[in-house]
């Protein structure tokens, strides 16, 4: 008979004990810190780069409209070969936010985007937009734009390259091409400081977009003024007041607050019935499974996330 020391432990037995040893808590603990990081991760990389891609799609629908507006005034006849500017005190309708209202260039910095009317979370991630309120493109007075600088496209990346006498080109959807030149230096300003999108008296282009990169903590101001002769120029008005709307563009927006929770207690829920999974279905057909329902979630929860968390221009 043999002794219990001497008993010899087959390696089925050994093989047995070790599956069936339960893992610690410290696995379980990196095992989640692992994943949200991945996850954190991978929202990084959709603001970086997957926002881009959604921009550079809407860039493509802007230009298509831009184009079908600009050939509806050239077969209307209304395409001026000289250059003449609605009056600053002219109430211009506002178009529909979203909505392609001109084309801007900047030469030095690489610069060639659709301005969509509005400056709204949505409104940018289309590209630079106009502050409604503020000129409109081809009317005299201080016309107003904001733009990403590291999100969707980051068309105004850039801004704080510009120098004295650079251009920034306005066309217009009837067609008219506005050139500014840049008087300075950009400058930084605080994001509650919206004087800068005030009328002045003269014909001036003011860009804005956040500062300094990856923050929104300022704002970064670089204004052009018309360098054109006008066919008909027409008097200033002295004093005139713009109703700037959405000037700040850096807020949470508090209404998606529930959306955001139950998008993430849905994804700890699929999480959680990971092994429930591998109950019903085999290694592939897990996965098959998983893998389409943990992007999808991820894709509607980053969307949301952009659109909650304040917009870093």
């Amino acid at each position: 008979m043999e002794s219990e020391a001497g008993r010899e432990v087959r390696p089925e037995t050994a093989i047995t004990a070790l599956t069936t040893t339960a893992p610690s808590p410290w696995f379980h603990v990196f095992t989640w810190a692992r994943n949200v990081g991945i996850i954190i991760l991978l929202f990084v990389v959709w603001q970086l780069w997957g926002t881009s891609i959604s921009q550079h799609h809407a860039q493509s629908q802007l230009k298509s409209e831009f184009q079908a507006l600009e050939a509806t005034h050239r077969a209307a006849g209304s395409h001026a070969s000289n250059l003449s500017l609605i009056s600053a005190a002219t109430r211009v309708p506002s178009p529909a936010g979203g909505t392609v209202v001109a084309e801007i260039k900047i030469p030095a910095i690489g610069v060639d985007q659709y301005v969509v009317e509005g400056t709204t979370e949505s409104d940018l991630s289309k590209g630079p937009g106009h502050y409604i309120g503020t000129a409109m493109p081809g009317q005299a007075g201080n016309v107003a734009i904001a733009g990403h600088r590291t999100t969707n496209g980051a068309p105004f990346n850039g801004l704080g390259r510009l120098v004295r006498g650079d251009r920034i080109i306005l066309t217009t959807t009837s067609g008219q091409n506005l050139t500014y030149v840049v008087g300075g230096t950009p400058q930084a300003v605080s994001p509650s400081d919206v004087a800068v999108l005030n009328y002045f008296g003269d014909n001036r282009i003011t860009l804005t977009t956040c500062n300094p990169e990856f923050s929104s903590s300022q704002r970064l101001v670089a204004v052009g003024m018309l360098n054109q002769p006008l066919a008909r120029p027409a008097a200033q008005p002295k004093h005139l007041s713009y109703h700037v709307v959405n000037p700040a563009t850096a807020s949470w927006n508090w209404l998606l607050l529930p959306a955001v929770g139950v998008e993430v207690c849905l994804l700890l829920l699929l999480a959680l019935s990971y092994r429930r999974f591998g109950l019903w279905f085999d290694g592939i057909g897990r996965w098959l499974i998983l893998v389409p329902l943990w992007a999808a979630g991820l894709y509607l929860l980053f969307g949301t996330l952009t659109s909650f968390l304040p917009a870093a221009l």
